[in-house]
């Protein structure tokens, strides 16, 4: 038997079932479950969506392939439990520890065919918020190619928050690489602002520092002091307390005596209207603005100035398989830490959830399936 965690009514309290260990389907793999990382994605799906603005709303329940109850939890990490028949296991076995690659497409595209399931158009099968993920102590995963091996030197508990929060930060650190490497040929030094250094934010500041030119400057903002303190604690040159009462002028003023330079680039894990209105106050002239988290609302861009500045606004979710691959061996080599982690046993995952909606989450949450 196993125990799983579901979500089985929307802003209800999840709960724990015991369940017989599933089988693996024709090609796919079982994965034994060590570690479960908590996302914020998880808020969202247990919400039912987010705010697109203007009234409107993204909702889980209207996506394809979507239905109650769900096992939530896209950042696994375990042990091969087993293969079903006919599955290339590739340079996989039985035993080996593994980190799984939740990013799953229709499997039937060029894009999944290639690693590249990001692109895909859908329907979409991502292992946690669509299909069962990994808030059990065993996850269904349909094909051996989601599952990379963890390199030696990596923790488990650190593969497992990587398929997501580190994943998502380190594309949008290389998705502004080429704006600051070509910026930091007539500047004399790059400015990098990374908005909400929480569990991703703060994967940012640590890639940021080995992906970027050197000498790029890495400033921190948020609303709150705490985070901000953990931020710098973890490598970042400077912070801005933001007050969330300010308008956007005061913002921006305020962000300038920091950034006297301005900002080249930005990276905002928030997302949200305000944030976005602060960051397009403050980004320099050929400037990239890379939005990431998904808080909600709309933004608004004065056109004319936009073009005439050569500014970019572009949008970034998690990464392809060949980036995650990229990303652990990147991990492995230079030993960066993870952001701080908190271990939970997988029966607080409710508790867990509540604090990571109230912003009570300082890094990373994980769920450790022997932990009581």
């Amino acid at each position: 038997m196993r125990r799983s965690v579901k979500l089985v009514a929307f802003n209800e309290p999840l709960e724990m079932v015991q369940e017989p260990i599933p089988e693996p389907p024709a090609g796919g793999a079982v994965v034994k479950v060590t570690y479960a990382g908590m996302c914020h994605t998880d808020v969202h799906v247990w919400q039912d969506g987010f705010s697109l603005g203007e009234g409107k709303h993204f909702r889980y329940s209207e996506r394809p392939g979507f239905t109650l109850p769900v096992i939530m939890g896209h950042e696994t990490s375990g042990t091969v439990y087993s293969f079903g028949g006919d599955a290339d296991q590739g340079d996989v076995k039985v035993g080996d520890n593994v980190v799984v690659y939740p990013w799953v497409g229709c499997e039937n595209c060029q894009a999944c065919a290639t690693g590249n399931a990001n692109y895909c158009k859908g329907p979409l099968k991502y292992i946690g918020p669509v299909v069962d993920g990994g808030y059990s102590e065993y996850v269904i995963v349909p094909h051996p190619r989601y599952l990379v091996k963890v390199p030696e030197g990596v923790p488990m508990d650190v593969a497992a928050v990587l398929a997501c929060g580190g994943l998502t930060a380190y594309n949008g650190v290389t998705l502004v690489r080429p704006i600051v490497e070509k910026l930091s040929k007539f500047r004399e030094r790059c400015t990098l602002l990374i908005v909400g250094p929480g569990g991703l934010g703060l994967w940012g500041v640590k890639l940021a520092k080995h992906v970027l030119p050197q000498g790029t400057r890495i400033v921190c903002a948020d609303v709150d002091a705490a985070k901000l303190k953990i931020a710098k604690d973890n490598g970042c040159d400077d912070t801005i307390l933001w007050d969330r009462e300010a308008d956007v002028a005061t913002t921006v003023a305020a962000t300038r005596a920091v950034c006297t330079d301005g900002v080249d680039a930005a990276i905002d894990f928030v997302n949200s209207s305000k944030t976005f209105a602060n960051i397009q106050g403050c980004l320099e002239k050929c400037g990239i603005h890379a939005v990431v988290g998904l808080f909600g609302g709309g933004g608004t861009i004065p056109l004319p100035t936009f073009a005439l500045q050569q500014k970019q606004v572009v949008g970034v979710h998690v990464g392809g398989l060949h980036q995650f691959r990229e990303l652990l061996a990147l991990v492995a080599d230079k030993q960066i830490p993870a952001p701080p982690l908190e271990h939970h046993p997988l029966e607080k995952t409710w508790d867990v959830l509540q604090a990571l909606q109230a912003g009570k989450v300082e890094g990373r949450a994980v769920f450790h399936m022997n932990k009581t």
